[in-house]
């Protein structure tokens, strides 16, 4: 049994993760600004953890960070930017100061790091990108870095699009499909790096259990245009994909995000996470989409 501290323990990705670990047999420490009992209390503000309930900690998964759905103000994407780079800056220091660090640390980051590369092949050894999601990212892995040491494996985990029904893009999108307002983004033709929430979980534990270091990007290899996308959710859902969403149309509704995140294309690739021994439950849309929609219908 290991003990696992997770920051963001009560989001969509978090709560799933704390509940595989559990499942396991490790001992889950939540840290967040409203802990629950037996967890660590985070004070943005104060911009203080405390590092004594810290003290001793197998692994640390930071996942924390302000969502990045709904439009980008000038406000919104301030608090983008500081609850990665400010709080992961917080969280290093604190780890720092330990008598004895974690031996392994699982940074959130995102394939946004490379952003919108047109049709691209990106591994972990290409460049970063331009644009705010980019810049983000880069920021954010450079406040994580100050903890890799021999006694402190980083890993920084550059993760797509979270499938899920219970939850993110793809449950809005179901919403809508099943209502006959599904239909493509744009063009279509951008790349959409997506994971099932299930292979996510299961890399992040990956990534716990192994030896990798550094960036690894969490996307299935199955990747897909969003017209793919929404043309196999329809499919699978027997409903119509015809009516798209011009970006004209989200440009004007969603100011910078839309470019930023809906119609950008960033074909991502999970070289190192294949190269580890990792294989995928659901390697490609099709196969996935069926699993999850099976798995929808199945909640009360």
């Amino acid at each position: 049994m290991r003990t696992v501290a997770v920051t963001g323990a009560s989001g969509l990705i978090g709560t799933a993760l704390t509940a595989a670990l559990e499942e396991r047999g490790d001992q889950v420490i939540p840290v967040g600004r409203r802990p629950p009992t037996g967890g660590v209390a985070w004070d943005p503000v104060a911009r203080r953890i405390d590092g004594a309930a810290l003290e001793g900690v197998d692994a640390v998964v930071h996942l924390a960070g302000e969502r990045i759905d709904g439009r980008w103000t000038a406000s919104k994407k301030t608090r983008i930017l500081h609850s990665r780079v400010e709080g992961t800056e917080l969280l290093v220091r604190t780890l720092s100061d330990l008598d004895r660090p974690p031996s392994v640390v699982v940074s959130a980051s995102a394939i946004g790091f490379y952003g919108d590369r047109g049709d691209e092949e990106l591994t972990e050894d290409s460049e970063p990108g331009t644009g705010f999601l980019a810049e983000v990212c880069e920021r954010w892995e450079a406040a994580a870095a100050p903890i890799a040491s021999p006694d402190t494996r980083l890993v920084l985990a550059r993760t797509g699009i979270v499938c899920t029904p219970d939850g993110g893009a793809l449950q809005r999108m179901l919403s809508l499909t099943r209502l006959g307002l599904g239909g493509r983004l744009g063009n279509g033709r951008q790349w959409w790096p997506w994971i099932t929430l299930d292979d996510e979980i299961r890399a992040l534990l990956h990534l716990l259990d192994t030896p990798l270091a550094g960036p690894v990007n969490l996307v299935a290899p199955g990747i897909c245009r969003n017209a793919e996308f929404v043309r196999d959710l329809a499919r699978a859902l027997r409903r119509p994909a015809v009516l798209p969403a011009p970006a004209l149309a989200l440009r004007a509704v969603l100011g910078e995000m839309a470019n930023g995140l809906l119609l950008a294309s960033t074909r991502g690739r999970p070289v190192r996470l294949e190269e580890s021994g990792f294989t995928f439950r659901s390697p490609n849309l099709t196969s996935a989409i069926a699993e999850m929609i099976s798995a929808g219908r199945g909640r009360p």
